[in-house]
């Protein structure tokens, strides 16, 4: 068997046993990635067996982690993050990413040193600096899996993921830089100085060059309008900013200076500048699939490296056995390492009241929920086997001594903290309902209850349905309703208020999901989408915080200057100038408010609801629909009056909402099997042809 098919057969294997494992994980109540690296321990005695010793063909080499893995498990985190909620964080993201990593990578260098010089391990203290920088990047896979499992709140995730995501950056910079006084040598405050100046440069340049892709690839994907073009776009965006990056820090020169990019930053605003303004570029439809695309590409990527992380135990040339009293050491230094980046920098935070305040259980979480993965094993890995230092006096080279450290601590957090993660949840009470959860919690169990009443009902005319076991569901599910009922009265005094604003944020996901049809269907361009999204995010974001979600957009003109560079860049500026584009902008605010009353009127006599004599505050989210409703047809009206050929707009708008629903019909057609897709396209062409102006 050629060494090529042994791999392709290595790769499948392992993907195979990926699935069963992803199967057999939440059935033993153990982490999905914890898992992977116990099946890849498995598989070590078993590829000594002749027949299945291909298994270990495929394996992890820096190229395959950094230019393929890494840019994948990069664009899939970062696509899916909200960038209004990052910045809302931002302090605490970018404290954490950069003050948190640099304090750890620190204190590991200076306590780890001496920490092996007492257990009689002699390490140069620039070598321990080179394991602080790599070892100080989390990884939240594993984490963040359980937070979903244990509903962790969303704010709390939101850090965590979006820490790992820039201290991954940091922690990179850092390294290389280490990396390389370790092959040139440290000569003083030179070299100190001159690292600072790369590490800055990095972090700058990085930014700048990943606004620049994440601008090209967003402009690409507005003239690529078919799904698997616009998919493919995003692929190309993560893995070509990431390899760009590369090479202008490896080749490009500016003054006789080389330029340093970072690659992991520079892939990361790439795709957080996608997610946000490139995602309008995508057409609607394709928004799902870009979501499973790359969940299942992260799926993969992530499987892959877990369980090759439990194979790689067999590359170890260096016995864990013979290094424990250091293993010890080190993982002990790397845990105080990570109480320190996380309870100064978040007390500072909360101190100065930058932003809202992170509780001290939140604190306790991050400190022993920071688990180390894939960036670490790839850092080790680009670290050259040749690489020596003078005070090195080891048997074993440099590479294996870290190597072997790296794989330790990594072993550590993934069998030791996160199994004990579901515990440390409970413990701080991480889960328990906050906000307006505790009211979402009661009125929703009603409102389940309710419906689930009405539907028994509805069931009482089938002659197929038994009759007494309908008669014994409705006893039951008519006592747990009025469980219910009764527990939601008891506390009607304390969220009257809250209810109101629930029903806010109802009304505001009513009016996003029609706003996003219209979009879909065309019949609301970008800008005027982009306009009242934005809108609807901020009021939604104050909602949540239990603020009124009365915003005075006027106020907003001073950001003029911004405005203008979103204008020169192509980007959407919330200005509506063209009086067609105002028209479609007020319809759709009309639309959007109608589907809120039409809703809203429908739900305030569902007797789920009816609990809270809340007849005063539906009446009053109504009024103020029907007043928003009002507003708009009135503008829109003015709008017709002064551009009379504004008309034509509303009869071309009636044609395309026919020609989308013919060609629904058609697909119905041809998926039925009534017609064939040579009669489909004939069809297709004569119903265009007719939908357009003047036919």
């Amino acid at each position: 068997m050629s060494s090529t098919v042994q791999i392709i057969l290595s790769l499948l294997t392992l993907l195979f046993l990926s699935i069963i494992t992803h199967l057999a994980a939440p059935k033993i109540r153990v982490p999905y990635s914890v898992l992977l690296v116990g099946v890849g321990f498995l598989l070590i005695p078993l590829s000594k067996v002749p027949a299945f010793s291909y298994i270990t063909s495929f394996q992890l080499t820096s190229e395959i982690l950094f230019f393929i893995f890494l840019p994948i498990l990069i664009f899939e985190s970062a696509y899916n993050m909200n960038i209004r909620r990052i910045g809302e964080n931002f302090g605490a993201i970018s404290a954490l990413a950069i003050i948190g990593l640099l304090v750890s990578a620190f204190f590991i260098a200076f306590a780890g040193y001496w920490g092996l010089k007492a257990v009689g391990v002699d390490t140069p203290f620039i070598v321990v600096l080179l394991f602080g920088a790599l070892i100080s990047a989390t990884d939240p896979v594993a984490i963040l899996a359980l937070f979903k499992d244990f509903g962790a709140p969303r704010r709390l995730a939101l850090i965590f993921e979006g820490e790992s995501l820039f201290n991954d950056a940091t922690s990179l910079a850092l390294f290389l830089i280490v990396l390389e006084s370790v092959s040139a040598g440290f000569h003083g405050a030179a070299s100190a100085l001159q690292g600072i100046f790369i590490f800055i440069s990095m972090l700058f340049g990085g930014t700048v060059f990943g606004f620049m892709m994440g601008w090209f690839f967003s402009k690409l994907l507005q003239y690529a309008r078919h799904e698997h073009l616009q998919i493919t776009l995003t692929m190309l965006a993560a893995h070509t900013t990431f390899l760009l990056a590369e090479f202008i820090s490896h080749s490009l020169t500016l003054m006789g200076k080389p330029i340093h990019v970072s690659s992991i930053l520079a892939t990361v605003i790439t795709s957080l500048v996608i997610s946000s303004y490139g995602r309008f570029k995508i057409m609607p439809q394709v928004q799902t699939y870009m979501v499973r695309f790359w969940g299942y590409a992260a799926f993969v990527a992530n499987s892959l490296v877990f369980i090759l992380l439990g194979l790689l135990f067999t590359t170890l040339s260096v016995s864990l056995l013979d290094i424990l009293p250091a293993l010890a050491v080190i993982i002990l230094v790397v845990m105080v390492a990570r109480a320190l980046s996380v309870y100064p920098v978040i007390g500072l935070l909360n101190t100065l009241h930058i932003e809202q305040p992170i509780p001290r259980s939140w604190q306790h979480l991050m400190a022993w929920g920071s688990l180390r993965g894939a960036l670490a094993v790839t850092m080790v890995l680009i670290i050259p086997d040749t690489l020596s230092h003078p005070e090195w006096k080891q048997a074993y080279s440099i590479k294996e001594f870290i190597l072997a450290l790296t794989i330790g601590c990594i072993y550590f957090t993934l069998f030791i903290k996160a199994t004990t993660m579901n515990g440390a949840i409970r413990r701080f009470r991480i889960n328990e309902l906050q906000g307006l959860e505790p009211m979402e919690y009661l009125e929703g169990k009603l409102y389940v209850y309710a419906q689930t009443l009405l539907r028994l009902a509805s069931l009482y005319d089938q002659p197929h349905v038994d009759k007494d076991a309908l008669q014994a569901l409705q006893v039951k599910y008519t006592g747990l309703y009025q469980a219910a009922y009764s527990e939601l009265s008891r506390n009607t005094h304390d969220f009257a208020a809250i209810f109101a604003r629930v029903l806010r944020i109802h009304a505001i996901g009513i009016e996003k999901r029609t706003l996003k049809e219209l979009y879909a269907s065309e019949e609301l361009t970008e800008s005027a989408y982009h306009r009242v999204l934005g809108m609807l995010e901020v009021q939604l974001g104050m909602l949540e915080q239990g603020l009124s979600c009365t915003v005075d957009f006027k106020a907003m003109r001073g950001k003029r200057h911004w405005m203008r560079l979103r204008q020169y860049l192509g980007m959407p500026t919330d200005r509506l100038i063209d009086p067609a584009e105002k028209y479609l902008y007020y319809r759709a605010l009309t639309i959007s408010s109608q589907m809120v009353i039409t809703l809203l009127s429908q739900l305030a006599v569902h007797p789920g609801l009816r609990v809270f004599e809340a007849d005063a505050i539906f009446s009053k989210v109504l009024e103020q629909y029907q007043e928003y409703e009002k507003q708009s047809v009135d503008k829109a009206a003015v709008l017709l009056n002064k551009f009379p050929a504004l008309e034509t707009r509303q009869l071309q708008i009636l044609e395309q909402e026919l020609f989308q629903s013919q060609t629904l019909s058609l697909e119905e057609l041809e998926s039925s099997e009534v017609i064939t897709s040579a009669v489909k396209s004939v069809l297709y062409g004569e119903l265009r042809q007719q939908c357009k102006p003047g036919s």
